[in-house]
């Protein structure tokens, strides 16, 4: 479990990513080059949360966030948040701040 008092931030020298409308595109990089055999598309709840990931906020604030612009549970929102870090740790996309 993720403690909602962690801040996180993208690896940006690690992806390249677009705004389109409300979905993002993240192009991850090999060596600088873009590989496109792994491109990730994120829906507008998944971008809304990657843009939050700043380094700044911390978890609970990107709940509180999210619980303003949606109507959902703030116990599923939390492991559904939890869940979207751990991926993204997973691959490489976010780091934790010290």
């Amino acid at each position: 479990m993720i403690d909602l008092n962690h801040v996180f931030r993208v690896k940006k020298s690690n992806f390249v990513t677009r705004k389109v409308d409300d979905e993002m595109v993240l192009v991850p990089l090999a060596d600088s080059v873009a590989d496109m055999t792994r491109v990730l598309t994120l829906n507008e709840t998944g971008t809304l949360i990657l843009e939050n990931l700043d380094g700044k906020k911390d978890i609970r604030q990107i709940v509180n966030l999210l619980l303003k612009e949606y109507d959902v549970d703030r116990e599923e929102l939390e492991k559904d948040i939890e869940q979207f870090i751990f991926e993204a740790k997973e691959k490489g996309i976010v780091e934790q701040i010290p």
